[in-house]
């Protein structure tokens, strides 16, 4: 059995947030600070993040979607890629690898 140490986000309350806005939009601000959960009964209902935070989100699943169709282009021609190149597509879903820096290894395992 696998077994995953999950953190759940503590959740605001409105009145908290509220006396706490000032304080909380700094927060957010902090390199790697992590968004704040707002909501009624300990249940969230809104998310406060940074711009860059969720400019982040935003570009990690536009990549990962990218990295999707671009799989699902060639796959009903019966194209397949192998073990390395599927690493480096999920290392571009995963921001490691910018699809420039895939077309370089591919050109250079290729000798080209």
């Amino acid at each position: 059995m696998c077994t995953f140490a999950v953190r759940l986000p503590e959740v605001l309350s409105l009145r908290e947030f509220r006396g706490a806005l000032a304080s909380t939009l700094r927060q957010v601000q902090e390199p790697d600070a992590e968004p704040v959960f707002v909501g009624s009964h300990r249940k969230a209902s809104a998310v406060v993040m940074s711009v860059e935070y969720y400019r982040g989100l935003v570009d990690a699943a536009n990549r990962r979607a990218d990295v999707a169709e671009a799989l699902a282009s060639v796959r009903p021609e019966g194209i397949e890629p192998g073990p390395a190149g599927l690493v480096r597509l999920y290392e571009i879903a995963e921001g490691r690898m910018t699809t420039a820096e895939a077309r370089a290894a591919v050109r250079a395992r290729h000798g080209r």
